[in-house]
């Protein structure tokens, strides 16, 4: 009775949880009924049969035990039979429709980005020159507005650096009006060394080239006691004349030095970030009586992010980054939210490099050719997108690799004014396909036709780099990156043309 039971609720919970909407589990389903209607027909045939066959004896208590046992075996069989098929219907059912998850979260409803949506070329000559480009007049009070103030918040940091000996801060560099680096240098005898990173035994999916600074001391040996720090002045060694004899430098790596990785001679990102934004708040309250507005640490996790707050609610985002230069147009940055165990590990930014090389390849294309409206209306549509959605692993600087990437292989002639609408759709089509490859090599590491910009020979010399490797470590942003392309390509036309109205709106 209890096995009978048993039965019957397996079959139930198979049932209720597959819904009949697998033509071939019906076909199951049919199979089995047939099979049961058929043996209700022919089961007292059977009996008639056994009557027949059975002598006059109908009272006999051993052939009624076992013509009752024959039926019950023979239900046991079919009761069998079905929860069998039951359980095996739930079990397709169940990995049939994880299936189907999976496959339409890696694969969401695809528009085709060479048959994306966009407005007529005059609407998008209209719409880059009034929208997407600053004014030269607006652009010029920001730059300038700022190139002051970072000027007189590092004086006050150099102040503070300079009481407590610590890191010594260069002149900042501009890279746009909101992106100011800041290199840092250890004060003398100290010097850092770099060591590039070979990617072994680590997982770099968010630095694509990346590399350790060492922090080294050059101490002097002195070889005579006159040249002791006790010795007097006013004493006179006969037997040299010359102090700067017999004096040796030797470099020698510091562990545990100044703002370097417990127990190693390496400067950790995290020691400098919490340094750089304690010596920011610092130079700031000897200068905020100078100015009516405020300065906040706007994101806690990246050193220099900062937003100056106005009386009248208006705001300025900016970031003062410290770095580390290498090899002049190069430098070393702090990733934020990296890995613990990658503290000691900094990316490397080739940005100066890639505008020289976007420079160079500018100067083959037609007069006002259209590339920079190309990948500056792509980017639009890019921030638009993350502000409706959020952000995912597709930034800004993929879209000026794949237009370099188009630059070199496309012939220049394409890329005239009338052509902006199609040279539009082509980037769009290059971060498609490498988003579905997972694959987007950078343009300057490892590639030999950079050549012409005098790229440092070990990064031409190198394996090439794919800037789209965390795609392929983590699927989860794989999904997302590709679920935020794809809505950017629906939503095209309509960000570029609600755009347009609101702001014709708020002009008249």
């Amino acid at each position: 009775m209890q096995e009978t039971l048993l039965r019957v609720f397996v079959v139930g919970l198979g049932l209720l949880m597959c819904p009949r909407d697998d033509p071939g589990v019906e076909e199951w389903d049919d199979i089995v009924n047939k099979d049961m209607q058929r043996h209700e027909e022919k089961l007292p045939r059977e009996e008639e049969k056994l009557d027949q066959e059975m002598p006059p004896t109908s009272e006999n208590e051993t052939s009624e035990k076992s013509i009752a046992e024959w039926e019950r075996d023979y239900l046991w069989y079919i009761w069998n039979t079905f929860s069998v098929i039951s359980m095996i219907r739930f079990c397709w059912k169940y990995l049939n429709r994880n299936s189907q998850t999976t496959q339409v979260a890696a694969s969401p409803v695809t528009c085709a980005a060479d048959k994306v949506e966009l407005p007529d070329i005059g609407t998008l000559h209209d719409f880059y020159a009034k929208y997407v480009q600053e004014s030269s007049q607006k652009k010029w009070r920001k730059d300038e507005f700022l190139e002051g103030f970072a000027n007189d918040l590092l004086d006050a940091m150099r102040t503070i650096c300079g009481r407590n000996g610590s890191m010594v801060i260069e002149d900042f560099q501009m890279l746009s009006a909101c992106n100011i680096i800041v290199p840092l240098t250890p004060p003398k005898p100290f010097s850092f060394h770099i060591q590039l990173c070979n990617h072994k035994g680590r997982d770099f999916s968010n630095m694509p080239v990346c590399g350790q600074i060492k922090l080294l001391e050059n101490k002097k040996t002195q070889d005579c006691h006159c040249q002791n720090s006790d010795a007097d002045e006013d004493m006179v060694c006969l037997l040299h004349s010359d102090h700067n004899e017999n004096i040796r430098t030797e470099i020698t790596e510091v562990c545990d030095g100044f703002l370097c990785s417990k127990n190693t001679p390496f400067l950790s990102k995290s020691l400098v970030s919490r340094w750089f934004q304690s010596t920011i708040k610092q130079a700031w309250r000897l200068i905020s009586h100078k100015y009516e507005f405020e300065l906040n640490i706007h994101y806690i996790d990246a050193p220099g992010a900062l937003v100056i707050r106005f009386k009248s609610g208006k705001k300025i985002t900016f970031s003062m980054n410290p770095v580390v230069t290498f090899n002049n147009d190069a430098y070393f940055f702090i990733t934020p939210l990296s890995s613990s165990d990658l503290d000691t590990f900094w990316r490397l930014s080739l940005t100066s490099y890639e505008d020289h090389l976007l420079e160079h390849l500018s100067k083959r294309l037609p007069e006002n050719a259209c590339h920079i409206q190309a990948l500056e209306i792509a980017r639009f549509l890019h921030k638009r997108q993350t502000a409706m959605t959020g952000s995912s692993a597709l930034k800004d600087f993929h879209f000026k690799t794949a237009l370099m990437h188009l630059l070199l292989t496309t012939d220049p002639r394409q890329w005239n004014a009338n052509c902006v609408d199609s040279r539009l759709r082509d980037l769009l089509s290059f971060i498609e396909r490498s988003l579905e490859k997972k694959v987007l090599k950078h343009i300057l590491i490892g590639n030999p036709l950079t050549e012409v910009i005098e790229l440092p020979v070990e990064l031409i010399r190198a394996k090439p780099v794919n800037l789209f490797h965390p795609l392929v470590v983590h699927n989860c942003m794989y999904r997302n990156a590709m679920t935020h392309f794809q809505e950017m390509l629906r939503n095209a036309y309509m960000m570029v043309d609600d755009y347009c109205h609101t702001r014709r709106a708020l002009s008249s």
